[in-house]
């Protein structure tokens, strides 16, 4: 790999096969920490509001989906288990309901499901045609009567029931809060099979349909949606270089050095390169032309991600001493600095969509590495893991309701964007993830 002069940046290593990025921190021509000493990142403290009656769960019953037996309580089970997830229902267990669901059909009697503390309950019915099928769903607000609020029809083949249930729930959740969910989006990350050999997958955000994405030859890591298809980077002997699915790995973005980090908005890529030297962070057309530059400075700048409000992106830099997060516009200029509270902060991801503002998740340093937030306008810092592991690479949802991110608990998690209510969604390996928007 040549290089037109010595980086500050970079031990790039392949240590047992897995890839690491080194930031040696620079400050003046010496090597070293910030002269300024960072304020500690939070601690978590978990805090009940019980007089907080916007952050009660709304008590929601999920009966079995009445028809095929064979794809009605499958069908249900993935709607209770977006609920949970979302963390803004209490599921209702099975147990507790008094009403016979099959005596009722798709209609209510409301006083029996009042009497166990629903306040809303999700009814269907799936029917087979040949090959094809026909799911009805509705939604009651026992607050609003015995009608249906909410009433849909969906029809497909068999393999789509999954897909019915998600859109359900999304259409749940834009009755109830005017904003709809997430539920059925993807989560893109980089898996280490083994020495000399990383994959890129994606899934389901509730963990269904794993799948490798990537050739499986090599090391293949960072991987981000954009239009056509996953892109991500692949690490030679001769350098890095950005390509995406459907184009067989064929290089798009390259050049010297390293070329890497991408993240897609639009008609750009913004992605890290060393073709200049330094690390400095770079956007492109998507066929890898018009190269340009939005950064130039002597300290390390890598890791952007593109979609902040104003079409901002984050990035992370040493420029003031230690890995801090910052942002700025799509096309260059000002860099303002974001995380101002501990020693090492690292992959940023935006949260737009949120009641509070913007808001940028990120793991930082803090005796281990763990998953904060920061909001971007009032510098409130949210501390979601603490003392359970190694927590890293976290990833907002597109409607900013939940987070995921890694944890050497056990793989993928889920939670809030408090820290609570944490699901392991997808076992194994994981790092650098992205949510679909």
């Amino acid at each position: 790999m040549t290089l037109r002069r010595p980086i500050h940046l970079l031990a790039l290593t392949l240590a047992g096969g897995a890839f690491v990025l080194a930031l040696a921190v620079r400050v003046d021509g010496q090597d070293g920490p910030s002269s300024q000493a960072e304020e500690a990142l939070p601690e978590r403290v978990a805090v009940i509001d019980v007089d907080s009656p916007e952050r009660a769960l709304y008590r929601v019953a999920v009966p079995n989906i009445l028809g095929d037996g064979s794809l009605g309580p499958a069908g249900a089970e993935v709607l209770r288990n977006d609920f949970r997830l979302v963390s803004l229902f209490e599921v209702l267990d099975a147990r507790s309901f008094v009403a016979n669901a099959e005596q009722e059909g798709l209609a209510i009697s409301p006083a029996a499901w009042t009497a166990i503390g629903a306040q809303g309950v999700i009814k269907g019915n799936v029917t087979v045609d040949g090959s094809q099928i026909v799911v009805e769903m509705r939604l009651y607000e026992l607050a609003r009567g015995g009608a249906a609020t909410l009433t849909r029809t969906y029809r497909g083949g068999r393999g789509e029931m999954r897909g019915f249930m998600h859109q359900f729930a999304n259409e749940v959740l834009n009755q109830l809060t005017g904003r709809r969910g997430a539920f059925g989006s993807r989560i893109t990350f980089a898996r280490r099979r083994a020495a000399g050999r990383k994959d890129i997958m994606v899934a389901s955000f509730d963990g269904d349909r794993v799948s490798r994405v990537s050739s499986g030859q090599g090391i293949a890591m960072l991987p981000s949606f954009g239009r056509g298809g996953v892109w991500y980077s692949i690490l030679t002997e001769d350098g890095m270089f950005i390509t995406r699915t459907g184009v067989e790995e064929r290089p798009i973005i390259q050049g010297d050095g390293l070329n890497m980090g991408v993240s897609v908005c639009g008609n750009r890529a913004f992605f890290s390169s060393t073709r200049d030297g330094n690390s400095e962070i770079y956007s492109s057309d998507l066929d890898g032309n018009n190269v340009r530059r939005l950064t130039n400075h002597p300290g390390i700048d890598v890791s952007p991600t593109c979609g902040g409000p104003g079409g901002q992106i984050a990035f992370v830099s040493t420029r003031h001493g230690s890995p801090q997060v910052f942002r700025m516009p799509a096309g260059g200029g000002t860099a303002t600095r974001v995380t101002f509270r501990g020693q090492h902060n690292q992959t940023p991801a935006w949260c737009t969509g949120g009641p509070d503002g913007p808001l940028l998740a990120f793991t930082g340093r803090s005796g281990g590495f763990d998953v904060f937030t920061v909001n971007v306008n009032s510098q409130e810092y949210t501390r979601l893991t603490q003392g359970q592991g190694v927590n890293k690479d976290p990833a907002f949802s597109p409607d900013c309701r939940m987070v995921a991110f890694y944890s050497s608990r056990g793989g993928i998690f889920i939670s809030s964007p408090e820290g609570l209510n944490q699901n392991l969604v997808i076992p194994g390996h994981a790092e650098t993830l992205v949510w679909s928007r």
